[in-house]
Order: structure tokens, then sequence, then C-alpha cells
């Protein structure tokens, strides 16, 4: 009966939304309807999506009942809309396998046969033709374009989820932790329903100043946990297109909160230390480094050998052995690691001699 009259619902709940004195359960009510329908309800969002970001908008500043209501139905929206793109995604390439009718089959063993006998009886007689002797190359219409150029063939990406993730994205600068919380949830959500489309690239350039500013504040631990989150996320769909933002955006925040971090740590900080190095495992497997900023990231992280975060570190250098095998050498090189090299022949590196390895490390990172 639900699925029979959600558009009655979602009407009913877009009225109230309009009206001057708003209820906030009203947003509980759109919030149910979408997780309980799914993928159905989403041709009826569009007036009260459109309708939710102007209470959002309006009242940002005075009610933050009934803004987080409001923020909470939009996650939920960007969530449904991921889903639907992963499930279209999976499918692709998938050939629906029907039963043939008797009928159907005996036409095709007919076509079959006559096939066969035509192929039996032809005769060759027209000659073999030369080949050309010019190499002059022609193009044609079938070269496959490069990697480099823009691809134009992609699919458009999901104008429900791009124009939630535009607008809520402001809430990232909200002085509301919740608020914050639930615009990178949305962002995220947004990021993985325009996965493989041409709108992607074009979202991440817009959102990406305000996630990074997310790392820049003295936030609460778990809202900082959750722009890694979105930021690892980012990278991984970004790829190379993310190799300048990560060096000149992303890593100084990141080496910042390396280097001020204690080594012996509070719940709290072993935790988001755990989360920055788990992050950076990621974007060192898909984003190209600048091989200074590859120097940096090994000598900077040794020092956390011995603490409760190693197990995350080893996993970080495990991957940058494989594509910097040469720095992370060095630098257990330097830490009298590695058989039949003598620390005091190498240059001093910054990295202190105190650090205590465990046994096997080489071995451990494929050295």
């Amino acid at each position: 009966m639900l699925h029979d009259n959600v558009d009655y619902i979602v009407e009913g709940c877009s009225q109230q939304i309009r009206a001057v004195t708003l209820h906030p359960r009203v947003f509980n009510i759109l919030c149910g309807a979408v997780q309980l329908v799914g993928n159905d309800i989403l041709v009826y969002m569009d007036d009260v999506v459109e309708d939710t970001l102007d209470v959002c908008e309006r009242l940002a500043y005075e009610d933050e009942e009934i803004v987080l209501g409001a923020l909470q139905f939009l996650e939920i929206v960007t969530r449904t809309v991921a889903g639907e793109s992963k499930m279209i995604e999976s499918t692709k390439g998938q050939v629906e396998v029907v039963d043939p009718d008797p009928i159907s089959m005996a036409v095709k063993a007919m076509d079959d046969a006559v096939a066969s006998r035509m192929l039996n009886d032809l005769v060759l007689t027209d000659p073999i033709p030369e080949l050309p002797t010019s190499t002059d190359f022609e193009p044609t219409d079938d070269v496959e374009p490069s990697d480099t150029e823009p691809d134009d063939t992609a699919p458009e990406g999901n104008p429900l989820a791009i124009k939630i993730c535009l607008s809520v994205q402001s809430f990232l600068y909200a002085d509301s932790s919740a608020h914050q919380l639930l615009a990178l949830k949305t962002v995220h959500n947004s990021t993985n329903a325009l996965q493989s489309t041409r709108d992607l690239l074009p979202l991440l350039n817009e959102v990406w100043p305000s996630l990074i500013n997310r790392l820049s504040q003295r936030d609460a631990h778990y809202v900082t946990l959750a722009a890694c989150d979105v930021i690892e996320r980012v990278c991984t769909l970004g790829s190379s297109w993310m190799r300048k933002r990560v060096k000149d955006d992303l890593w100084p925040h990141f080496e910042r909160i390396l280097q001020t971090s204690p080594l012996r740590m509070q719940r709290s900080e072993c935790t988001l230390i755990k989360r920055v190095l788990r992050t950076m495992g990621k974007v060192v497997e898909c984003v190209p480094l600048d091989e200074g900023m590859a120097w940096t990231v090994c000598v900077l992280v040794v020092r956390f050998f011995g603490t409760e975060v190693e197990p995350e570190l080893v996993e970080l250098l495990q991957t940058m052995a494989v594509l910097y095998g040469d720095k992370v050498w060095l630098v257990l090189a330097k830490l009298g690691c590695v058989d039949g090299v003598r620390t005091d022949s190498i240059l001093d590196i910054g990295v202190s001699a105190s650090i205590k390895l465990p046994n096997g490390i080489c071995q451990m990172l494929g050295l």
C-alpha cells in the first residue's frame, strides 16, 4: 500500500515543507518513506528536494532541529541514488538469459543447417587481392581515443545528486558538528553516485576546497575521521587528476597532524593517526606522488614504529615499497635494518637513530 500511495505522501510532505509553520517531524516521514520504498521513490523526489534545499538555506542559522532533519533526509536520498547507480553499474555487460521456446529452437536449428550447407558448397572463384605496397597510414574512424582526452562518451551524472551535493557543501563550514558530519556523508554518497560519469571531476573540483577546510579546523575527531573517509574516496576516484591537489592541499594538513602528534597518544589521537595513515596508503596507491613528497612521507612516518599505530604504518610502507622502494630502502638502511650497509656511510636524512624497527622489517616490506 505504501508503494502504491507514495506519491501522495511525498506531495503532502512537500506542501508541509512550503508551509509557514513547518513541523520538524515531516522530514522523519520522508526519511522513512525513502528507506522503505527505496529506488522507486526517486522519481517523485525533484520537487520535495528543491523545497528541502530552500528550507536549509532559509533556516540555516535559525532552527537547528529542522535543518538537522532536512540534512538527514538529503543524506538518505543521496545514499539511495548511490545505491541505484551501483546496481546499474553492476548489471552492465550482463546478458539476460531467456529459455527459448521449442519453435525458436527449431527455427534456429534450421538456419544453422542452411548456413552450414552454403559454406560447404562455396567455391572461391575470385582471385586473391594483392596487398597494398604503400606504407602511408591513413587514420580511420575506429581509432581509440587517448586516455588523456576527456571521455565524452561517459554518461551524465544523476542531476539530483549533483544538486544536493553542491547545495549541502556549504554546511561543511557550519558551527554544528552534526551538520558537518551529515554534509560529509552527503558528499561521500554523491561522489559514489557519480562515479564513471562525466560530471564526477567537475563536482570533485567544486567540493574539494570545502573538504580540505575540515582538516584545517580543530573539529571533533569524528568529523575529521569522516573527512578522511571522503578524501580517500575522492582520491580513489580522481586518481592522477588529484596529484597537484594532494601535494598542495592535502599533504600539508596530514604533515601537520603527523608532526604534532605525540608518540604516547590518547585514544582519540591514536584513532586519528591510524585513519591518516590508512588514507595516505590509499592516496599512495591511487595518486602519483611528487618525488619530494614521497621522500617526506617515508622520513616522517617511521617515527611511529613501536607505537599503537604500527600495523597501519607497516601497511602504508608496504604500499610505498612497491612504488617508491628506493626511498623506503634508504630510510631503513639509515636506521641499520639493511644487512651489509653501514649507517655512517649514508648522509643525514633527518631520521632519528633512536627509532627501533621490528626484526625482519625489510622482508616484511618485500625489500
